[in-house]
């Protein structure tokens, strides 16, 4: 069979269930489709198809407008009062992390430093990139360990958001009205508003371009230009299910069956991640007074960009999650390679 028929039957069978999950009111439902789908046929069908990045990258131009179009002058300088809560969750999340890479160093045939790559929340790409790199890091453990972290988390959050911490999903209609604010340009603005960012990010070097580039492209010109209308339900959602069948052709049958020992491992490990997170969620939304989801999806230890959608997705306080994510992925980007070279190369450990 033709690769892109076949394509095409897997993006069909990913919408399918993900209009399953969205009518079922799961949160981030056509990204979940994809994640599942994808996954799924790579390793039980055929590992042949695979969605390349290209497509996560056109899709993050609307998931990074729909994001930063939600900023007014108001939230701006709630997140300018937040410096400590955003500290505490950076701080909470970057050392359980470590604590739970050093016990699978301990009880595993993984090294510390692949163990310490491997479990830094929100890090995929920073961390494959650094494991590469170190002759001393097992790229293929990185690569497992993250991308399973990474679907343990997104998978999991939104059904722990609306099944065990009562968040409600908002249907596309409800959320298109709320988030409208009255009157806007149309929403097909995000396209050049989103290549504009893309490009300017990319110039300076500025991790996760694709992405921050637009949302921060959409928020300025929101705020100091005029007001933009929100991206309808169907468009933001086939932009949900590139990005979750590019995430989901990330595994394949040889990677798990090469690290299945890890396997445990690495799940328990998300979930203790996903329990403190509950944990500081409740202290920050006492602290602050945003709501309970608003603050377990900016402590959530998956990808900006995926707890950023689920947010929209809820009707939650996009720019309290985005400030919280985009802090730690700033110091993941930044900070730690420069913290594990350093204690690495200090200790001469693996």
């Amino acid at each position: 069979m033709n690769i892109y028929l076949k394509k095409a039957i897997l993006f069909l069978v990913a919408g399918a269930l993900g209009r399953v999950l969205y009518l079922q009111g799961v949160p981030i439902p056509y990204m979940l489709g994809g994640i599942i789908a994808a996954t799924l046929t790579r390793i039980f069908i055929d590992k042949s198809i695979v969605y390349e990045k290209k497509w996560r990258e056109y899709a993050l131009l609307a998931a990074g407008y729909g994001i930063g179009r939600n900023f007014t002058d108001e939230t701006a300088a709630a997140v300018m009062a937040q410096g400590l809560g955003v500290f505490e969750a950076c701080a909470s999340c970057l050392s359980i992390s470590l604590i739970i890479a050093v016990f699978i160093a301990r009880h595993s045939f993984a090294n510390l430093i692949s163990s310490v790559m491997g479990m830094m929340p929100g890090g995929l790409t920073i961390m494959m990139i650094l494991s590469e790199e170190d002759k001393r890091c097992d790229a293929n453990v990185v690569m497992v360990m993250q991308t399973l972290r990474m679907f343990s988390v997104v998978i999991s959050v939104p059904f722990l958001a609306v099944y065990g911490l009562g968040a409600n999903v908002m249907p596309d209609e409800q959320l298109g009205k709320i988030m409208a604010n009255g009157d806007g340009y149309h929403w097909a603005i995000f396209l050049p508003l989103g290549m504009i960012g893309w490009y300017i990010a990319k110039s300076i070097h500025f991790p996760a371009p694709r992405l921050i580039g637009p949302v921060f492209a959409a928020a300025i010109f929101s705020v100091a230009v005029h007001p933009v209308l929100p991206i309808p339900g169907p468009v933001m959602g086939f932009a949900q299910l590139l990005i979750g069948l590019v995430m989901g052709s990330q595994l394949d049958k040889d990677r798990l069956l090469n690290t299945y020992k890890l396997l445990p491992h690495i799940f328990i490990g998300s979930g203790i991640m996903i329990a403190v997170s509950v944990a500081v969620a409740f202290h920050l939304s006492s602290m602050y007074g945003f709501s309970l989801i608003t603050a377990f999806l900016a402590m959530a230890p998956g990808g900006i960009t995926e707890m950023c959608l689920a947010g929209l997705s809820m009707g939650e306080d996009v720019s309290i999650i985005l400030t919280y994510q985009f802090a730690r992925m700033i110091m993941i980007c930044f900070l730690v390679p420069v913290g594990i070279k350093w204690w690495f190369k200090k200790h001469d450990v693996e």
